[in-house]
């Protein structure tokens, strides 16, 4: 077995480390599984010709609203998979493991996996200071300013459901794909030239209804939904909090949230900040491993996404007025997530 170390300008660390683990240890779980990687992302795909199929084939409305929601969740899984290549988790082989998450992971949800990377190891880098981009990125943003009230939670999340969201997506995916104006003339050519094959191929074969109602629709309203609450649940209500074990939030979720918001063992958010070598499937021992040290009882573990939204709202006007003066100005989530997730 290999056991060096990724090459360290892969893997940007929080200027604050605490080294809670060996190198061996780190080694050990740093280890990539090329068959794995590849098992998730074609299991994802298949589940989501297979609901279309079957919606197709037994149509009813309420039907295609539950296909929605499942088309939804494996996207954002996918997405996850998109963050595993984003920090070179896929495969050993580096030139497969870019392609692999521009051709399958990225570009089908519109994003390139390289402008990704350069937004999303910035992030790492500068965690919840000026130069993290997506802490600039949701500063003045009133959506992203916590604590709320009851009701303006709802109200933004009611707005994320049913598509209103997908305004602030938008904005994210221009701003993330800005980062291709430095690419290769090749590469520019070769996306365009994707984007242009795929819907040549749905309207000449005539399933362009079948790539708006499948693909776009849950793109643009449940998964807006799914990135924001999981977002929520990375970097918002931490009291300001900047050090590398107070600056992020690991959420347990239960079965269900597991499925429907957290894939691939997103949740571990804390841990992969500490350590971004570790794969996704690997997260949960490095979890056990860290809640043995008496240090990370400084983390901030939430069980529940539930309980996440609670620790995010404040019922009370007084209270309301004292936890906003209390946050300001460093209570902003940090970032959109990625598109892919995860941060």
């Amino acid at each position: 077995m290999n056991l060096e170390l990724p090459a360290a300008e892969s893997f940007p660390e929080p200027e604050e480390r605490t080294a809670l683990l060996s190198k061996r240890e780190l080694v050990e779980l740093s280890q990539i599984s090329t068959m794995r990687s590849a098992l998730h992302i074609i299991i994802e795909w298949m589940v989501i010709l297979i609901a279309i199929r079957a919606c197709e084939r037994f149509w009813e409305p309420w039907l295609y609203l539950a296909t929605i929601v499942v088309i939804a969740t494996r996207q954002h899984s996918l997405m996850i998979m998109l963050h595993e290549g984003t920090h070179y988790r896929l495969c050993r082989n580096r030139k497969i493991n870019d392609w692999v998450s521009e051709l399958v992971l990225a570009w089908p949800v519109l994003i390139s996996a390289r402008s990704y990377r350069a937004n999303h190891f910035a992030h790492h880098r500068y965690l919840n200071t000026d130069r993290d981009p997506d802490w600039l990125r949701r500063r003045g943003d009133q959506n992203w300013v916590f604590p709320k009230r009851p009701r303006e939670m709802a109200v933004l999340l009611l707005g994320d459901l049913t598509g209103l969201g997908a305004v602030a997506l938008v904005k994210l995916l221009r701003t993330v794909a800005s980062r291709d104006t430095d690419a290769s003339k090749g590469f520019l050519m070769a996306r365009y030239l994707y984007y242009a094959v795929v819907m040549a191929v749905a309207f000449w074969t005539g399933t362009a209804r079948l790539l708006f109602l499948y693909w776009f629709v849950p793109l643009f309203t449940c998964l807006v939904f799914i990135f924001r609450i999981r977002s929520i649940a990375e970097h918002s209500a931490l009291g300001g909090a900047r050090t590398s074990l107070a600056g992020t939030r690991t959420t347990l979720p239960s079965f269900l949230e597991r499925i429907f918001l957290a894939p691939n063992n997103v949740n571990y958010h804390l841990e992969h900040h500490l350590y971004p070598s570790v794969p996704f499937f690997r997260l949960p021992r490095l979890h056990a491993l860290l809640c043995a040290k008496p240090e990370f009882r400084q983390a901030h573990l939430t069980h529940g996404y539930f309980r996440v939204l609670r620790e995010c709202v404040v019922a009370d006007s007084e209270s309301f007025a004292n936890t906003q003066a209390r946050s300001k100005p460093r209570d902003l989530v940090l970032r959109a997530s990625t598109v892919a997730g995860s941060g």
